[in-house]
């Protein structure tokens, strides 16, 4: 066939089927590239997190006779930011609200990490490795280093309330937020805060959540530090490592909830 004697159809037809092919073949090998392309470069371009914050900024209702009138308009932004960014952010914030519970006869020995929960001195922990102190005064020291009474409250719950005795000059503390369970999914990525000297971070992701069997969540980061936070990127506490979640293997921990 002589291309020079194609009718103005045949030409619009025969420019389609080039353009339908080639973005075929542009496909494919966009697709084999990206199945070649290391893991930082994907982790890059998939890693995004949207963060809506919401203002709240006065607006003025034009004036109707001699009076005037002023309303109040919500306005939505959407933020983009790397969960790298986000988790680093989340981190820093989730250990203004941090303690360390010693006893009084050994500080200088971790017994157990906690978690504050109210800015009057309400902390979570592990009611296990707590217990079987005994009747040892307990310490908690604070993320400003200040070591303050800490008195466990009587429950049968595996988190442990203690109270904390703060003084006149002491700093504020900073509560932590307590995730809502029902709104966790499989898959989400998840930041744990333990160690028993300074503080190490691990990360990983809900493996397993709670059912009808276990009130426990495993996530595919490990701890064995009593009391180790797991918290959501959002820096949002999920759980604590427990007496009783331990039972199960390091990667178990018990949920959090408000006191």
């Amino acid at each position: 066939m002589d291309i020079e004697h194609l009718t103005k159809h045949q030409i619009i037809l025969l420019t389609l089927l080039v353009s339908f092919v080639t973005s075929i073949a542009t496909g494919i090998v966009t697709v084999s590239l990206m199945d070649q392309a290391p893991p930082s470069v994907t982790r890059t371009i998939n890693q995004i997190v949207e963060h809506t914050v919401e203002r709240v900024v006065p607006a003025v209702v034009p004036a109707q006779g001699a009076a005037a009138a002023a309303a109040t308009v919500t306005k939505e932004t959407t933020v983009v930011v790397k969960d790298d960014d986000l988790a680093a952010q989340s981190i820093a914030s989730a250990q203004k609200s941090i303690v360390r519970i010693v006893a009084k006869a050994e500080p200088n020995i971790l017994v157990a990490r906690a978690v504050v929960v109210d800015a009057k001195g309400v902390v979570l922990s592990d009611r296990g490795t707590l217990a079987s102190l005994g009747m040892t005064p307990l310490e908690a020291i604070l993320p400003s280093g200040e070591r303050v009474p800490a008195v466990m409250r009587l429950s049968t719950s595996s988190v442990a309330v203690l109270d904390l005795t703060l003084g006149t000059s002491s700093r504020e503390l900073v509560p932590a937020m307590i995730a809502d369970s029902s709104k966790l999914r499989l898959g989400a990525t998840v930041i744990r805060i333990g160690g028993s000297g300074a503080d190490t971070i691990g990360t990983g992701v809900i493996a397993k959540l709670p059912d009808t069997h276990s009130s426990l969540i495993q996530a595919s980061v490990v701890s064995t530090t009593p009391g180790s936070l797991l918290m959501t990127l959002f820096g949002e506490v999920i759980g604590l490592i427990t007496a009783d979640s331990a039972k199960e293997g390091s990667e178990f921990y018990t949920l959090a909830t408000s006191p």
